[in-house]
């Protein structure tokens, strides 16, 4: 039985480069639930059934090539947008690769087999249920764990190791080091920190996230204050509890398509919320890949943060450190009509600063 996430938690990410068979690198590593992956070469065939990972393993490698399969929301995110512009081949990739079951991520495994992937990327945290069937098959499984900034940090240097790169991962680590070195305030009055909710809807129920998550952390150290903060994960809650916390900023998932600043301004109750009238209700962009989960691109959820939060505080250009971001990030720019796109002007158009956003 594998170590449990939480010793997972604790451990350090292991990296050794030798000589293999037939000269090729060997690739010695451990996934976040404590696994010793040993490839006798960089990963070629990946099957990412995490949504973000594919998109990490793109990021790691520059390159879509080593992917052969991904989850369903790679693919609605790649169609017609940058992601998918950047690496056409996703439009080609198997993404119904999961079967009804307990869990969301129940491995449809004969599908997978049927790729002869030479590694599967499944998540760790949800238990053997989700684990054991690729085990079972003889598919080499490593394990990814979602949680706070520096569970994010060592995927990304678990991807950057599997794909033979680990550069890679001190560039891509490093920007986000130089990122938060710039936004952070260790002098900013904590007073005047805004009161923030970032709200979903999931099955017809409105959500918000809590601690330990990678938006908590976006929100913090953007300089905001989550008044979901005392518990973790997603939490159901009603309007009228929204109205009692009466946050000052509103921040609606990129996910939810459903869920316009529109429909909070138009709502009986949130419209009476602090944040619906002083306009500052704000629909989250969507880069080459969403930047709320946990990926590469999180800094430029960072940063859009920081500029709505405190725009005096900030003078830098949205514009510019999105396209050095990307650039960054898949090793090609995104146009400026792309940069139009993905900023959501039109969606967020008459909230508070969103000009500072959207002009350079």
């Amino acid at each position: 039985m594998p170590p449990s996430p939480l010793t997972a938690a604790a451990a350090l990410l292991l990296v050794a480069l030798s000589p293999g068979p037939g000269g090729a690198a060997e690739i010695r590593t451990t996934d976040l639930a404590g696994n010793a992956i040993v490839l006798s070469k960089p990963a070629e065939r990946i099957v990412a059934l995490p949504a973000p990972s594919a998109p990490t393993v793109i990021a790691a490698d520059r390159s879509a090539d080593r992917l052969v399969g991904m989850h369903q929301t790679v693919s609605e995110v790649a169609k017609g947008g940058l992601l998918g512009r950047l690496f056409p081949r996703l439009d080609r990739l198997p993404a119904s690769l999961l079967s009804a079951g307990k869990s969301a991520f129940m491995p449809n495994v004969e599908a997978i087999a049927a790729l002869e992937p030479d590694l599967v990327l499944q998540r760790g945290e949800l238990g053997l249920q989700v684990v054991s069937p690729l085990a079972e098959a003889g598919l080499k499984t490593a394990l990814v764990v979602y949680g706070d900034e520096e569970t994010t940090r060592r995927n990304i240097r678990l991807m950057a190791d599997l794909t033979g790169h680990p550069e890679r991962a001190q560039a891509l680590i490093g920007w986000r080091d130089e990122v938060l070195g710039r936004i952070r305030r260790p002098d900013r009055d904590p007073g005047k920190a805004p009161t923030v909710l970032f709200l979903s809807r999931l099955a017809g129920h409105l959500v918000v996230t809590g601690k330990g998550t990678p938006t908590d952390f976006a929100i913090a150290v953007a300089g905001g204050r989550n008044l979901a903060a005392e518990r973790g994960g997603s939490i159901t809650v009603t309007a009228e509890q929204i109205m009692i916390w009466d946050p000052e900023v509103i921040l609606l998932n990129s996910a939810d398509r459903d869920l316009q600043p529109a429909d909070i301004r138009n709502d009986p109750l949130l419209s009476g919320t602090a944040a619906a009238k002083a306009g500052r209700v704000y629909k989250v962009p969507v880069g080459a890949f969403r930047w709320e989960p946990p990926n590469a691109e999180n800094p430029l959820l960072w940063l859009w943060l920081a500029k709505l939060f405190h725009p005096d505080a900030h003078n830098y250009d949205m514009r510019a450190e999105v396209r050095r971001g990307i650039a960054l990030v898949y090793g090609s720019e995104p146009t400026d009509a792309e940069i139009d796109r993905l900023l959501l002007a039109d969606v967020n158009k008459g909230t508070l600063n969103y000009d500072r956003i959207v002009s350079p």
